[in-house]
């Protein structure tokens, strides 16, 4: 399993794409979120992979999360592709798709050669499609998010999208190799979303072998960046980073 980090920027970071994650198994290919700025920067780091995209996953209704998605489906219109493509989401994903493409592009859709199929998920289930294993949970954000758990090839990957840790997602983490978690902060409680030390406490917890944080506040990034990589450099028995857009990460 391996996971390439298009985007790891939060909303409105005006030098990172937002977080987008591809992952890629021995049976599909899917991919964790696209937000406004993440097609383009999709393709700068997957080239021609993107067209072997088999889903989509949308953790939550906010635009840096899935804005992106009407460029996304043009450009494979454009491209011709005729492979199925599934998208999968909260309760409603079908109806926000297809109001977003309704005000972006609304004649698109009609010539798609590709049938889109929409999958909803809620807390607690569970779901397997092309080999992977899907299994969810809600984090603490404004908008409810799933929190993801993908297994396949015998390997395990958790991705928080946005949100502080909460009992569920520690028990879904539990023993995935990597986790993806979401740092809006160096430290300190900031309602809605995760912090550097939470998110490295989580991963530890979860007896991860590896924690990739992302969604840095984009100041953060910028003025306390030296001291996140301290924060990082100081964790033992968790190979912690702070993933640049193109990076990839094999489980």
């Amino acid at each position: 399993m391996r996971a390439t980090f298009a985007g790891v920027g939060e909303a409105f970071d005006e030098t990172l794409p937002n977080t987008s994650i591809l992952v890629e198994t021995d049976t599909a290919s899917l991919l964790l979120d696209c937000g406004f700025t993440a097609p383009g920067a999709l393709r700068r780091a997957a080239g021609d992979a993107v067209l072997d995209l088999d889903m989509i996953y949308i953790s939550h209704y906010h635009g840096d999360h899935y804005f992106g998605l009407p460029a996304l489906l043009v450009r494979f219109i454009e491209e011709g592709r005729k492979r199925p493509l599934k998208i999968l989401g909260k309760t409603g994903i079908r109806g926000r798709v297809n109001r977003l493409m309704d005000m972006a592009y609304p004649n698109a859709p009609s010539r798609a050669e590709f049938e889109t199929y929409f999958i909803e998920c809620g807390p607690g289930e569970e779901i397997r499609h092309a080999g992977v294993n899907f299994e969810f949970a809600l984090g603490d954000h404004p908008m409810p998010c799933l929190a993801v758990r993908l297994t396949a090839d015998g390997k395990s990957l958790y991705y928080s999208g946005d949100g502080r840790p909460t009992d569920a997602t520690r028990s879904l983490a539990a023993g995935c190799g990597l986790v993806i978690h979401e740092a809006f902060v160096l430290d300190g409680e900031t309602p809605g979303h995760g912090s550097v030390d939470s998110a490295l406490a989580f991963a530890a917890e979860a007896g991860a072998h590896a924690c990739a944080l992302v969604h840095l506040n984009r100041t953060v990034r910028r003025n306390q960046k030296d001291a996140v990589l301290a924060r990082l450099a100081e964790t033992h028995d968790l190979h912690a980073f702070l993933p640049e857009p193109g990076d990839t990460f094999t489980i």
